[in-house]
């Protein structure tokens, strides 16, 4: 996996996206994104992105590109389209559930506001960052948030901390080099006893280990099985998430995990175990799936 996102990275560099505005017009993502798909071996790289930024735009279908092929993506359609051609990158299906995800955590951050009033300045933690789009997308959407995000991949972080100076975020977002383990160590990262975070987002690996076999083709082929093995019941990292953020967060602070919907009862189970937390919720995705988990610090 750290080669395909070295060679996504050398391109970055290539085409300066980092730089110029311009770089976010449709008719030059078509062609970057198109060439960063060839060479991660992305099945059908150029309908991918075409499709991808026809999604982003609203628009029916992929032959109305050529009469927006001159627009400026916005910062906010920007954010969505890392979030999309990472997952593509990654070999797996473009899902719209990580914008819910993003949705629900900047709603979070939105009630923590109006709790602590205005001068609040809230801090999220990121476990698994990726291309940094998450922890990007809330950070536009927030003036005043904070990131700190981690991820194992030292490509991957390279890569989160040019899309933070793309978008203008660098100021405000931490990208470090760093692996959760199961005891709850996370080895690269020290965080001070001073710092507490005041949400936590994550979509954690949740696939049960028997089924990563079964899964489609196009998932299968993804290099880091890592990155999609959850343990025997899928729950592994999640549940180290969920017993050891007590010590990463304040009082009253939030979780927002991914899951799969039948992890549901088992993850109620674990949270009610720690006895750390005043309450957890299941939030469903855009098809009516219960596809997330919110717990909140007592």
């Amino acid at each position: 996996m750290i080669h395909s996102y070295r060679a996504m990275l050398s391109r970055i560099h290539a085409s300066a996206l980092n730089r110029h505005t311009s770089g976010k017009a449709v008719k030059h993502l078509i062609q970057c994104w198109t060439k960063k798909f060839e060479e991660n071996q992305v099945p059908e790289a150029e309908i991918s992105i075409k499709h991808i930024i026809s999604s982003i735009l609203g628009l029916q279908n992929v032959t109305r590109l050529d009469t927006v092929r001159n627009q400026i993506l916005t910062d906010d359609e920007y954010h969505r389209l890392l979030v999309k051609t990472d997952l593509r990158l990654k070999r797996m299906p473009v899902k719209p559930e990580t914008e819910d995800l993003v949705s629900i955590a900047s709603e979070l951050v939105h009630q923590l506001t109006a709790e602590e009033g205005n001068l609040f300045k809230p801090y999220c933690f990121e476990i698994g960052c990726g291309s940094g789009a998450i922890s990007l997308a809330l950070l536009s959407k927030h003036d005043k948030l904070r990131c700190m995000a981690i991820d194992a991949n030292p490509a991957a972080v390279s890569l989160s901390r040019l899309n933070s100076e793309l978008l203008g975020l660098a100021d405000r977002a931490s990208f470090s080099i760093a692996k959760l383990e199961d005891d709850g160590a996370i080895h690269g990262f020290s965080t001070p006893d001073s710092i507490k975070y005041d949400i936590l987002v994550s979509n954690p690996p949740y696939i049960p280990t028997g089924e990563i076999s079964g899964l489609e083709p196009e998932i299968f082929r993804y290099e880091d099985h890592l990155a999609l093995d959850g343990g025997p019941d899928g729950t592994r990292l999640i549940e180290t998430i969920i017993r050891n953020s007590p010590k990463w967060l304040r009082g009253g602070a939030f979780i927002v995990l991914e899951i799969d919907p039948r992890q549901t009862k088992i993850i109620q189970l674990i949270s009610q175990d720690c006895g750390s937390y005043a309450g957890i919720s299941v939030r469903k995705d855009c098809f009516g799936v219960d596809r997330f988990v919110v717990l909140r610090c007592k």
